[in-house]
């Protein structure tokens, strides 16, 4: 079986991103155990990307992505299997002068216990991704001359034989570090959100699904903004998929980093977006799986911003979400 085929019974995975441009031609690794090297070209861009995966305690070299270019190269060679790929972050945009296509301009690798780079130019559009407890099991993106876009195949952790607990997979927050951590935890999906905004994103309030019954999280943030927004999903047919936003300071660079904008994106719908799109753009899609907790960090205002992020529960479901997502880029009661 190669890497890009999936045996019954195997563990689902969700895919992540891409983040870049659109030009070039899809390109996608498949899935693995994990990533035990990289190796990448780079000078003004990312010319090309070449990863070695791991199956079954074996080496399996992918094709290279992207072209011929690049006068540095930096090899990852990671201690496989103890340390694994967690997060990728870098930026994109053309290459000159804002006139041409988006490429991948600088790339940063994190495994659970090291960083890599980053290599090439950090100028344009940031992105950053990270998982806590679970790793990179596969690329994806766009290629041409060079690396147009990436994305993640993402395995969720091993649970201990236990059916009665959900694989989820953690994404890290995107935002400050001022406030005190919540998490709302992990539930069957998203029902509704209601935001409080003005120049930032002042609260946040989630209800969950828990077994067919609605139940709503704790209010995250402060008491103002004088606006509101009510998103209300057809849960189960509709669920949460993808949230992007801002963040930086709220005035004129000084004092703390909170989120200023929020956009949701549903498999149907989008909706917003919501606050003052200014600052530092962050966005997160998830193709093959949902949305099913919201974390984070506030105060008097949102913070940051982080999900637990639940893969497909059986492989039907899987190939119906994978075809609908394929692209490049009532009452409540308290729990």
């Amino acid at each position: 079986m190669d890497g890009k085929e999936r045996a019954s019974g195997e563990r689902m995975t969700i895919v992540i991103g891409p983040w870049g441009g659109n030009g070039g031609a899809d390109w996608d690794d498949g899935i693995y155990n994990g990533v035990r090297e990289i190796k990448i070209a780079y000078c003004l861009c990312i010319d090309s990307i070449t990863v070695v995966y791991d199956r079954n305690g074996k080496p399996v070299k992918a094709e290279t992505h992207g072209g011929r270019g690049g006068n540095q190269t930096a090899e990852i060679k990671l201690q496989y299997p103890d340390e694994h790929l967690v997060g990728v972050s870098g930026h994109y945009c053309p290459m000159m002068f804002g006139i041409g296509p988006r490429l991948i301009r600088s790339l940063k690798f994190q495994s659970n216990r090291r960083t890599f780079g980053p290599y090439g130019i950090e100028e344009g559009t940031p992105f950053t991704f990270t998982v806590d407890g679970g790793q990179i099991v596969g690329l994806k993106g766009r290629d041409g001359w060079y690396l147009d876009a990436i994305g993640f195949h993402v395995s969720p952790p091993p649970t201990k034989n236990s059916q009665s607990i959900q694989k989820t997979i953690v994404i890290e927050p995107w935002g400050g570090n001022g406030g005190a951590d919540w998490d709302d935890g992990i539930y069957n999906g998203v029902r509704e959100i209601k935001i409080a905004y003005c120049l930032c994103i002042d609260s946040i309030t989630a209800v969950y699904d828990r077994n067919d019954k609605p139940v709503k999280a704790e209010t995250h943030g402060g008491r103002g903004g004088n606006q509101t927004a009510e998103i209300k999903l057809q849960y189960p047919d509709e669920f949460l998929v993808g949230v992007s936003g801002h963040y930086c300071p709220m005035m004129f660079g000084i004092g703390p980093r909170l989120i200023r904008s929020l956009k949701f994106q549903s498999n149907r719908r989008t909706f917003g977006p919501y606050g003052i799109e200014e600052g530092t753009p962050f966005t997160f899609t998830v193709d093959g799986g949902k949305i099913v907790g919201l974390k984070g960090r506030d105060g008097w205002y949102l913070d940051a911003i982080g999900f637990h992020v639940s893969p497909p529960q059986t492989k039907k479901l899987f190939q119906s979400i994978q075809k609908s997502f394929r692209r490049l880029g009532s009452s409540v009661s308290k729990p």
